[in-house]
């Protein structure tokens, strides 16, 4: 995989900065899940189950490693990544959808991620930059944005963004400040869901 190149990143448009970004993000969120819900005829598969719960774990991994604002996080995930919490989210989401073998909706969440989260994840680099300046560029230039590397960046090559070597270790204290949990508790209520409305669908619908 080839690696960006070390540069500043652009920021969104003036026509995106209008909008509110985080209202689009959750009102697609509760979009998607009523679908997903809606759509819910057969009991989910393993296949797309486990898929929503490496997203899930994904997502749980990663939070013991950022710290807003203070230091860039480098650690687990975010060796491999820039941005696996997006990542774990895209993960459950096209894995739920699998599950009951939605593949328009899979592909329809792919798409409007892709736009939305493009969007999102700019104008975060740009707060980034301003906040940790060239360390953060070097850590655009060594990790990829949302594609993950073959295999995690170097030990000396994060300690040169972050010099702190206990951000490079899990932390329970900041994981559970993060709500480590909410990952997995939405893991379990998305399955949970589609099984319900699948079982009330045959159980009921089909003799409708």
């Amino acid at each position: 995989m080839t690696q960006e190149t070390a540069k500043t990143p652009s920021a969104p448009s003036n026509w995106i900065r209008s909008r509110d970004l985080d209202t689009v993000r959750i009102g697609t969120a509760w979009i998607f899940a009523v679908l997903l819900i809606m759509s819910a005829r057969e009991y989910p598969t393993w296949p797309g189950i486990t898929l929503c719960f490496v997203g899930a774990t994904i997502r749980l991994w990663a939070s013991g490693y950022i710290r807003k604002d203070t230091r860039p996080a480098v650690g687990g995930p975010y060796s491999w990544v820039r941005n696996p919490l997006y990542l774990g989210t895209y993960l459950m989401a096209v894995g739920a959808a699998l599950s009951i073998g939605n593949y328009g909706l899979t592909v329809a969440c792919s798409i409007v991620f892709a736009v939305i989260y493009h969007f999102v994840i700019l104008k975060e680099e740009k707060k980034l930059e301003e906040i940790f300046g060239p360390a953060y560029l070097k850590y655009c230039a060594l990790v990829p944005r949302f594609f993950p590397r073959p295999w995690p960046a170097g030990r000396d090559a994060l300690l040169e963004i972050n010099p702190e070597s206990s951000h490079l270790s899990y932390s329970w204290e900041l994981s559970r400040k993060n709500k480590f949990y909410e990952a997995h508790v939405t893991w379990v209520a998305l399955i949970g869901m589609i099984s319900l409305v699948a079982f009330l669908w045959q159980r009921f619908g089909s003799n409708a």
